[in-house]
């Protein structure tokens, strides 16, 4: 039965240690997905997605301590389970509503490409034109605005059709925008 505990069950101590890397590597993990997540989300090459799960392996493997059990990993998932019901209620509460939220960025209006804004974000000329063109865009005069969302995703705007101010709040670079792109 000692053996079946060894492969179950965690001491105190080892929970407490659970805790606490999970805790910390939450907060790391969340930093690092926070800042370079655009990058992923922009071209979703295979060698991304594979450096994304083995980042995440390491992560939980590491969560785990170096006896990883059931317990603890029940310790672990409870664990982040509470830290992202915690950030949600904080971001949901109105004196935290903006926290840690990015809002999207025009990086292209019209025909004109904002190429500084693509380099700071990580995305190359070439992943931006196949984004455009899976999207459907067959020429430049198609375009209105290209928003870089805060997921990494492009939104596409067409030209032609009147945008309602309230859609761009939040999006930075909409109050250059000139005033007969917007219905309102």
């Amino acid at each position: 039965m000692d053996g079946l505990w060894h492969q179950i069950g965690i001491s105190p101590a080892g929970a407490v240690g659970v805790v606490i890397a999970t805790i910390l590597l939450y907060i790391a993990f969340s930093l690092v997905v926070r800042f370079s997540w655009r990058y992923f989300g922009a071209s979703h090459s295979s060698f991304e997605l594979a450096l994304v799960t083995v980042l995440g392996a390491v992560v939980g493997r590491s969560m785990l301590g170096n006896a990883p059990t059931l317990l603890g990993g029940v310790i672990a998932l409870t664990t982040l389970f509470t830290l992202e019901g915690a950030i949600g209620l904080a971001r949901r509460s109105s004196r935290y509503s903006d926290l840690g939220h990015v809002h999207g960025v025009i990086v292209m209006a019209g025909a004109e490409i904002d190429l500084p804004e693509l380099r700071r974000l990580g995305i190359t000329e070439r992943d931006f034109w196949t984004s455009l063109r899976r999207h459907g865009i067959h020429n430049v005069g198609e375009v209105g605005v290209v928003v870089m969302e805060h997921d990494g995703t492009l939104s596409i705007l067409r030209s032609g059709t009147p945008v309602n101010r309230a859609i761009m709040v939040g999006v930075r670079g909409a109050a250059d925008l000139p005033d007969d792109f917007y219905a309102d």
